[in-house]
């Protein structure tokens, strides 16, 4: 094994395991090879859209001249037929005489008179393909093509390795909140917390949302595990509310469970996503979501709530902390300055140099906020 690959090797494996862009994975050819363009797509072979796409060792005009003729290129359909398990000589299953002549003429022969190309494919899932596509200028000579076929054929089983283990990992993290571990992590949140799929079915819930759901006067889990609310309306809102989370990927919002005796209870609806944060390379092949996060914010469930951990996650001042924990247990503006002992105004002040710091535009942003922070962090009371 030569030097450059042994390094390769590292480099995939690292770029994958860390998150890291694709082109790092490439870096060792990418230098060897600098006249060659690296293309790095994720791209629908049925429509030629492009989920993804950065191009190495090229300057501005090749996008500019790709970019016209871009429906033109022959490459998806070659690439939903080809072997994925070796990489492919494009050039010997489409020659360049029978490639659309203004895709020719625009594009491969003013960029270096691009006459080769060699594809690795890393993974297709039904139409779906991420694959590196090496173009090679009519300069280069066939011991170059040689060796960089070569070079290529050894790395891919690595490449395709690298991409399902971050894959499976992006997977078992999506799914990690019904199993054990979720269970786990539900028990650090400060307040109730459950996770439940589209029908509203508990997969795993903390103690503290079943000591509330056992006692609660308006809310309640019954048959098939499913919780809901008493009342009718509220129950209908709580069941779009999940479903419009899970389906669409962003959090609800707030369903508002009524109280006659006393301050309403909020349930904040946020995805469980498995593909937040990932590189988009990696994003278009996980599954959507199907579970989401409840978070139930009872006023009498988060009095005990240290005052000093709200105001270093949120870097608030004391004055400001005592305010957002009033509104978190259900208070009004008005209402927490009757409890702290401070003006009205003095309070909408506190509120909104809270808003302004934290960047959120209303009290329930400012809720929602403290909650997702707080889901975040461990805690025990």
């Amino acid at each position: 094994m030569t030097p450059l690959l042994d390094q390769s090797i590292s480099d995939i494996f690292r770029t994958f395991v860390n998150e890291e862009p694709l082109e790092n994975a490439l870096k060792q050819l990418q230098t060897k090879y600098s006249e060659f363009p690296f293309a790095i797509n994720v791209q629908s072979l049925n429509d030629q859209n492009y989920n993804y796409r950065t191009v190495l060792n090229v300057g501005q005009e090749f996008h500019d001249t790709f970019a016209p003729v871009a429906n033109l290129n022959p490459l998806p359909a070659i690439l939903q037929e080809a072997d994925i398990d070796e990489p492919c000589r494009v050039h010997r299953l489409f020659p360049k005489e029978k490639i659309h002549p203004e895709y020719v003429g625009s594009f491969l022969d003013v960029n270096n008179k691009i006459d080769r190309a060699i594809s690795l494919i890393i993974d297709r899932h039904d139409s779906l393909c991420c694959y590196v596509n090496i173009s090679l200028p009519g300069a280069a000579s066939e011991h170059d093509e040689e060796q960089l076929f070569e070079e290529v054929k050894f790395l891919q089983p690595f490449f395709r390795n690298a991409f399902q283990l971050a894959l499976q990992r992006r997977m078992r993290d999506a799914i990690a909140p019904t199993r054990d571990l979720g269970k786990f992590w539900l028990e650090q949140m400060p307040f109730s917390a459950l996770v439940v799929d589209e029908n509203c079915c508990v997969q795993v819930m903390n103690k503290r949302a079943e000591r509330l759901l056992s006692t609660h006067a308006n809310l309640q889990v019954g048959r098939y595990k499913r919780v809901t609310a008493k009342a009718g309306d509220e129950a209908a809102t709580l069941e779009s509310s999940v479903r419009q989370s899970i389906f669409t990927n962003t959090p609800a919002a707030p369903v508002i469970i009524r109280n006659e005796f006393g301050p309403n209870t909020l349930i904040f609806v946020q995805p469980i996503e498995g593909e937040q944060d990932a590189p988009e390379y990696l994003s278009h092949f996980l599954e959507p979501p199907s579970n989401c996060l409840l978070m139930v914010f009872d006023p009498t469930d988060f009095s005990d709530v240290p005052d000093k951990m709200i105001s270093h996650l949120l870097n608030l001042t004391p004055k400001e902390t005592e305010v957002v924990k009033a509104l978190t247990n259900g208070a009004s503006a008005r209402d927490a300055a009757e409890q702290l002992g401070i003006s009205y105004n003095t309070a909408r002040n506190h509120i909104a140099n809270v808003s302004r710091r934290l960047e959120v535009g209303s009290q329930t942003e400012i809720v929602r906020l403290v909650m997702t922070t707080l889901s975040r962090f461990p805690w025990q009371g």
